[in-house]
C-alpha cells in the first residue's frame, strides 16, 4: 500500500545501515539538481525512512527546496524495508554496483535462497550462488554445530530440533551421525589416557575454581569413558558448577543436568530442580545417572541455608530423601547408576558412617555393583583437633571418596 504527498525535505530519515549504496554519486546529484521539478517522487516508509531516491533527495537539498514529493510505502519490519530498498535500487535510476549487490547477497544468504536474492538485485541465480558458496558453507557448519549442541541437551528430540530449524528430520539425523563419525575418524580424544586402575589419585585439583565437593573433570572423563556410549543420555541432578555438562559436550554424550540452585551463567544447561520432586517430566529415560549429593553433615551450610538442602538435614531425613530417589530411578529401570560420596567420620566420637552400604540396600535386588573406584583426596580433610584425637584413640581417618557404579540385572 502506498500514497503520494509532500513533506519537508529535512524530515527525510536516512539510515545508512538499511540503505544499499556504499558511496553517493556526486555527479548524479548535480545532474538531478538542474531538474528537481521533473523528478519522480522518492520512496519512504511510514516512518519517513528513505527506501529509494537518495540522489533525488540530495538534489532537493542542494538547490534549497524545503519540500519534496514522496511516496509512502508501508513496511512491517526493517528486514522488509532493506529488501525493498535493494530491489528498487537495482531496477531503475543509478543501479547498484555489483559489489553492493554481492554484499547484500552475503548478508541475506542465511534468510533467502539464491533465486530470491537474484530476483531482488537483478542478477542470475548462478551468480548469487558463486557469491554465496563459501558463506553458505560457513552457515551450514554453524547450523550443524547448533544442531549438535541442541541434541546434546537430552530434552531436545530430533523432531523438535527439525521444527526449530524448519528442515526435514533426515537432515538432523545426518548431521548427528556425521558428528559421531567425525569424532571417531579424527580421534578427538587421542590425548586422553584413561586410568588403568580403580584408584583415581590426583596430585592436585585440576581446576582453578576448585570448591567443596568438586568432582574433577578428569574423573568425569574416565567415568564416561568406561561406563557410557556416545550419544547416551547422562542425568546429573546435582550438577553444581557444570562439570558433567562440560565433559558431556566434549565427549558427545547427551546430558540432562539439574540442581536445587543453578549457578549464574549455567542457566542454559542446568535446570532448577530438587530430587524431592522426583524426576523432571521432560527427562527422557537416561542410560546413566551420576549422583554426587551434598555429603549430609559434611556439607552443612556449604551450599545454602535452605532446609531443603540435603546438607542441612538429619541423617534419617537424608537417607529418606536420597534412598527414595534411588527407588524412583530403580522403578524407571535406569541401566546404570553411579554414586560418589565420602564416608562420614564424626568429630565427637570418631564413629564411622559408610553411606554406600545403605544405598546398596535399596538397589541390590535389581542391581549389581559393576565397579568401585577409590578417590583419595589430594589435600588434608581434617582439622588438627581431629588428627590429635585420632592419634590418641588409635583410630584411622578416612581420606577418600567412594565412587560406586551399579548396573541393572537382566530380568
Amino acid at each position: 500500500m502506498s500514497s503520494s504527498l509532500k513533506i519537508k525535505t529535512d524530515d527525510v530519515i536516512y539510515r545508512k545501515d538499511l540503505y544499499p549504496r556504499f558511496e553517493p554519486d556526486q555527479n548524479l546529484i548535480t545532474i538531478y539538481s538542474n531538474s528537481v521539478d521533473n523528478l519522480p517522487p522518492i520512496k519512504l516508509n511510514q516512518n519517513h525512512i528513505l527506501i529509494d531516491g537518495y540522489h533525488r533527495w540530495k538534489a532537493h537539498q542542494t538547490v534549497g527546496k524545503n519540500e519534496i514529493e514522496v511516496e509512502i510505502v508501508e513496511t512491517e519490519s526493517e528486514a522488509e524495508l532493506e529488501i525493498l530498498a535493494y530491489r528498487l535500487n537495482s531496477n531503475h535510476g543509478k543501479q547498484l554496483a555489483q559489489e553492493e549487490k554481492r554484499i547484500f547477497a552475503l548478508k541475506k544468504a542465511e534468510l533467502l535462497t539464491n533465486a530470491e536474492i537474484g530476483e531482488i538485485v537483478s542478477v542470475s541465480e548462478s551468480t548469487v550462488g558463486r557469491w554465496t558458496k563459501e558463506r553458505r558453507k560457513q552457515l551450514d557448519e554453524q547450523r550443524n554445530q547448533k544442531i549438535v549442541e541442541l541434541y546434546l541437551k537430552a530434552e531436545y528430540t530430533q523432531e523438535k530440533i527439525a521444527e526449530i530449524f524448519e528442515i526435514d528430520q533426515s537432515i538432523i539425523s545426518r548431521v548427528i551421525n556425521d558428528s559421531m563419525q567425525k569424532m571417531q575418524t579424527q580421534d578427538l580424544h587421542k590425548d586422553f589416557k584413561p586410568f588403568l586402575y580403580n584408584i583415581w589419585n590426583l596430585p592436585k585439583a585440576d581446576k582453578e575454581t576448585d570448591h567443596f565437593g568438586y568432582f574433577p573433570e578428569t574423573f568425569m572423563e574416565n567415568l564416561l569413558y568406561y561406563q557410557t556410549q556416545p550419544m547416551g543420555i547422562v542425568y546429573d541432578p546435582f550438577a553444581g558448577s557444570g562439570t558433567t555438562v562440560d565433559v558431556c559436550k566434549r565427549w558427545l554424550r547427551r546430558y540432562y543436568c539439574s540442581d536445587m540452585k543453578v549457578k549464574p551463567g549455567r542457566e542454559e544447561d542446568i535446570k532448577e530442580w530438587k530430587i524431592q520432586d522426583g524426576l523432571p517430566e521432560d527427562l527422557p529415560k537416561p542410560a546413566f545417572v551420576f549422583l554426587d549429593p551434598p555429603y549430609w553433615i559434611q556439607a552443612e551450610g556449604k551450599y545454602s541455608d535452605s532446609q531443603d538442602d540435603l546438607g542441612n538435614i538429619t541423617l534419617d531425613e537424608f537417607y529418606k530423601i536420597f534412598c527414595g530417589f534411588l527407588d524412583v530411578l530403580k522403578k524407571r529401570q535406569v541401566p546404570k547408576i553411579a554414586i560418589v560420596i565420602q564416608p562420614t567420620q564424626y568429630k565427637n566420637d570418631m564413629n564411622w558412617e559408610d553411606h554406600i552400604f545403605k544405598f546398596h540396600e535399596v538397589l541390590f535386588d535389581k542391581y549389581s555393583i559393576l565397579m568401585r573406584y577409590i578417590l583419595p583426596y589430594s589435600t588434608e580433610q581434617y582439622l588438627p583437633q581431629m588428627v590429635i584425637k585420632a592419634k590418641d584413640e588409635k583410630i584411622c581417618l578416612g581420606t577418600h571418596r567412594d565412587l560406586i557404579v551399579w548396573g541393572r540385572n537382566n530380568d
